[in-house]
């Protein structure tokens, strides 16, 4: 069973001229990030001395870069098939995952591969191991069953796991010890969380009440795991037992949020093509928001060294 909500969705973004079902999309509220629609990547020569939020826009199937926690747009990254959800290591290389083709890896402030990692299937989220400099990679099809696989070094080719409970995996994330969270649906498309111990090559398995399946990803403390038809965050045990509910008013259609400290930096596909940033782990209404994407999807930042 696959993932079409985000594909419905997207193909609706980009046909922004023609419309979709019938109607014609609005246009975005500002044009904050206009230049993203060039087809050349570009980046502005202070980029590589700034810390930079990333923002993967499946509408204009690019990704656009800010300076982080504010600023005007400063690049872009395009030539994708279809980009997906985004993550970054310690060295600060981001990682764009290409639902078709390879996973992409850019240095900090560059718009020119550093190399591409081969992918089969539908891959979708990944998360790098501080530890070991792992890069694991989620899968909605591929082998007949939901994947992860795990790139030793974040590079050369990967090694799936795989269950046969587990229809498709969507996002990903380890904690500081190396151990790896994952979320997706059983063969039944009931939400299900995954762990994959430090060491180990098998899953453990519980279900966990989602509406549909968001990011995940290690608040230093707890994993935080999204509900992105709900605008809701869980701040999960190990075990998947929730320890705390962050309300996010006006998410809705968060898919792959980035915590960077105590923000929350939330793309809202579907919300007029904006991207929130929350106070986290409070929620409630967000603090400041940017806006003029079209359907912005995932989000990581990138310090600068």
């Amino acid at each position: 069973m696959l993932y079409f909500a985000r594909y419905s969705a997207g193909i609706c973004a980009a046909a922004i001229l023609s419309g979709c079902n019938g109607s014609q999309p609005p246009l975005p509220a500002l044009g904050t990030p206009a230049q993203a629609r060039a087809t050349a990547s570009w980046m502005s020569p202070e980029a590589k001395g700034e810390n930079l939020l990333y923002i993967a826009d499946l509408g204009t199937n690019s990704v656009d870069v800010f300076p982080y926690p504010k600023g005007k747009q400063v690049g872009a990254i395009t030539g994708f098939g279809s980009v997906a959800t985004l993550c970054v290591d310690k060295a600060g290389d981001v990682f764009v995952v290409d639902e078709a083709g390879p996973v992409n890896v850019f240095a900090h402030g560059g718009t020119t591969p550093i190399r591409k990692l081969p992918a089969t299937g539908a891959p979708d989220g990944c998360s790098v191991d501080p530890a070991t400099g792992n890069l694991a990679v989620t899968n909605e099809s591929s082998y007949l069953y939901g994947t992860i696989a795990i790139y030793a070094k974040a590079k050369g080719n990967p090694k799936p796991y795989f269950n046969d409970t587990v229809d498709a995996t969507f996002f990903c994330g380890y904690d500081d010890k190396g151990n790896l969270f994952i979320d997706g649906w059983d063969r039944f498309a009931n939400p299900i969380f995954l762990q994959m111990p430090k060491g180990k090559k098998t899953f453990n398995i519980t279900k966990i009440n989602l509406k549909t399946p968001g990011g995940v990803q290690w608040d230093g403390k707890y994993v935080a795991v999204g509900d992105q038809g709900a605008g809701l965050i869980y701040r999960t045990s190990a075990t998947g037992q929730i320890a705390q509910t962050v309300k996010l008013h006006g998410g809705d259609s968060v898919e792959q949020f980035w915590i960077q400290g105590s923000t929350l930096i939330g793309p809202n596909a579907a919300n007029n093509g904006t991207v929130p940033y929350w106070r986290y782990p409070d929620g409630g209404s967000p603090s400041s928001t940017l806006k003029g994407f079209v359907y912005p999807i995932g989000a990581t930042v990138s310090l600068a060294h």
